[in-house]
């Protein structure tokens, strides 16, 4: 074995001409990649894409019915500061990772930084394939929804009319092809369509809770109901399991938080700005969606009727119970799913980025082929074409069983949050100081607390999300997402020892250079630098590296 790079001074790694964009070039070259994007997107425009893609109140209406049947408004309102709370705290702990390994495969890329020689492929190659699969379930779930919300509204106006299973099928397909039509054609305009987005969430949000609070002033839910009650129709007789229910349900208006990771690449002084980009949507959307939230408990009159709406569609009953019109409740469910779209438009950006991230390396099957950049259009066309597909097909299983494709979409709670996870669990074993470099956003002394708590909560997740949701239980109602789940990993993990052990190396890392590189960029920004510390960590990465 080499005797491990020694770590060079500031003095001699700090160019003094050298620009941020540059750096950001050359550090991306230490870890084996070359830049193949525009940088088009500023700190703002990727953070509305973050918020887009997680635009909580966006995902608390979606999915208010099944709040309110596992655990009523109290409920399904209380639920909503304990997971913005943890889902923070596990975002705090993917930022300083951003921040410290700020490239395009995320988890994916973290996992084999941080991972022991021997298993950082592998730890690589689950990751990777989970961040991908997670992010085709998210992109499968919102274009189902806001397919539900165009039919629900014809059901409003025209009771006799009762959608098919197919039917909604073919404008899940419509949609999901929207998005990546917009995706490849529009692709030097997804920054300002994302601001835009933003804009009309923001104005949407404000105008619908300000319109239920005030149509409903006269005739509205009593506040012990709204607050109070958690009374569940689950058909459980304990209390307390149909509130974790109802919690990890509520996980869904969170999820995509990493987004920003994944788009690293085409934004300025990543390792410093996608940190932000993380954490700021998340606590942005949670002030938005509470007051929403409220709003919508506000202006039930009917639970029953709420649960068991003829549309569908919980949503849509509460506007009309609140408005007292169908066009009014029309109106707002529209301009709702016209911003559930950008959400969509949104997960095709980030799931390609991540399918393109992963297949640089070779992790996939064709992945010459999906890591290819088009020329013309400057960004991963085959990924979003493969996305598309998939979802697509994925689709198809909702013809034969709901069930089943609820069951699938739900699993992308586990992926995504598993995924995000992984990387904080493998720092928490071999010590935070042995594996994480110099970083911008650094955790310091609460980041080991941060790290055990955001693998405690995952963990919490994974086991309540494999409950049944009602008793007693039947095969209509029953769980399948620990079947999912272990379907999909299982054939991964077949594929990784019948295709990619001993093939797959995962990313060809300098790191030597990249060390170099990182003192320069944080030395270009002025922020102090312990040289002797810096070089004591990168040297016990460069020892893993080099037994590898």
């Amino acid at each position: 074995m080499e005797r491990p790079h020694a770590a060079p001074s500031l003095v001699d790694v700090a160019p003094s001409k050298s620009s941020g964009a540059d750096l950001d070039d050359l550090e991306l070259e230490a870890v084996g990649y070359k830049r193949e994007m525009p940088r088009q997107f500023s700190t703002l425009s990727l953070g509305a894409l973050s918020f887009t893609l997680t635009c909580t109140w966006l995902g608390f209406g979606s999915s208010i019915g099944t709040g309110i049947t596992e655990a009523s408004s109290g409920g399904a309102i209380w639920t909503m500061p304990i997971v913005a709370v943890m889902t923070v705290i596990l975002s705090l702990g993917m930022a300083e990772l951003a921040s410290a390994y700020p490239v395009a495969g995320a988890q994916y890329y973290w996992s084999y930084m941080v991972a022991s020689g021997p298993y950082k492929p592998f730890a690589a190659y689950i990751n990777g394939w989970m961040s991908v699969i997670g992010w085709w379930m998210g992109a499968s779930s919102v274009s189902n929804f806001v397919a539900s919300m165009v039919l629900s509204i014809a059901s409003l106006w025209y009771p006799n009319y009762h959608y098919q299973h197919w039917q909604q099928w073919l404008l899940y397909v419509l949609l999901m092809w929207m998005a990546v039509s917009l995706n490849i054609f529009g692709h030097h305009i997804i920054p300002l369509f994302n601001k835009l987005i933003t804009y009309l969430s923001v104005v949407l949000l404000l105008t619908t809770t300000l319109v239920l609070f005030i149509c409903s002033r006269n005739n509205h839910a009593p506040a012990s109901w709204i607050f109070g009650d958690i009374t569940s129709s689950t058909g459980w007789s304990n209390k307390g399991l149909p509130f974790l229910l109802a919690t990890v349900n509520t996980v869904f208006s969170f999820l995509g938080s990493d987004c920003g990771a994944h788009m690293c690449e085409e934004i300025p002084n990543p390792g410093r700005n996608v940190p932000r980009v993380i954490v700021l949507p998340l606590i942005g959307g949670f002030v938005a969606a509470f007051p929403f939230a409220i709003a919508c408990m506000y202006a039930i009159t009917d639970v029953e009727a709420v649960l068991n709406t003829p549309t569908g569609l919980p949503l849509i009953e509460i506007y009309l119970q609140g408005t007292g019109s169908k066009a009014a409740a029309s109106i707002l469910v529209a301009l709702f799913a016209f911003c559930f779209f950008g959400c969509l438009v949104g997960n095709v950006t980030t799931s390609s980025r991540t399918l393109w991230a992963v297949s640089r390396d070779g992790a996939l099957p064709f992945s010459k082929f999906w890591s290819r950049v088009s020329p013309r259009f400057k960004m991963p066309m085959n990924a979003v074409l493969l996305s598309g597909t998939f979802v697509s097909l994925y689709g198809l299983i909702f013809i034969g069983s709901s069930t089943a494709f609820s069951a699938m979409v739900s699993a992308n709670i586990l992926f995504l949050q598993t995924t995000c996870a992984i990387p904080q669990a493998i720092v928490l074993w071999r010590g935070r100081d042995n594996v994480l470099p110099e970083r911008w956003f650094n955790l310091g002394r609460f980041g080991a607390p941060i790290n055990v708590i955001a693998v405690a909560w995952v963990l919490f997740v994974d086991v309540i999300a494999c409950f049944p949701t009602a008793m007693p239980v039947t095969p209509s109602n029953m769980s399948y997402v620990s079947v999912v789940t272990t379907g999909l990993t299982g054939f991964v993990i077949i594929l990784w020892f019948t295709s990619k052990r001993g093939v797959f190396q995962g990313p060809r890392v300098d790191e030597s250079k990249l060390l170099q590189r990182r003192m320069a960029a944080i030395h270009l920004e002025g922020v102090p630098v312990d040289e002797e510390q810096a070089g004591a960590t990168t040297t016990g990465a460069s020892t893993v590296s080099e037994k590898a």
